[in-house]
């Protein structure tokens, strides 16, 4: 049996993970990131299920911002993608670049 379903049978929940980079690839994206982000950052820790939820600037790379996030459960993960996606963040951030690996253990 794949790890997954071997745990959801044992009631254990599974975590998601996404790491990844933001890029603001223009000035109108930096002032979106600059303008927006912390909010959406708030927000973000304050949803059932966000276990972490960071969000930096890459020291040295100017305009690439490092992306963490851990969610207790998948249900926890698609409910935060469903209000992000309906945000303000979501909006004015749809055409950022996003570059993000995820994973479920």
């Amino acid at each position: 049996m794949p790890p997954r379903k071997l745990l959801k049978k044992r009631g254990i929940m599974a975590k998601v993970f996404l790491d990844g980079l933001l890029v603001a690839t223009t000035a109108a994206d930096r002032a979106v990131i600059d303008l927006y982000l912390e909010d959406h950052i708030t927000l973000t820790r304050a949803e059932p299920g966000c276990m972490k939820f960071e969000v930096f600037e890459d020291p040295k790379k100017r305009n690439v911002f490092v992306v963490s996030e851990i969610f207790d459960s998948e249900s926890s993960f698609d409910a935060h993608q469903e209000r992000s996606k309906n945000s303000e963040w979501g909006k004015v951030s749809e055409k950022l670049e996003r570059k993000f690996t995820k994973r479920v253990e």
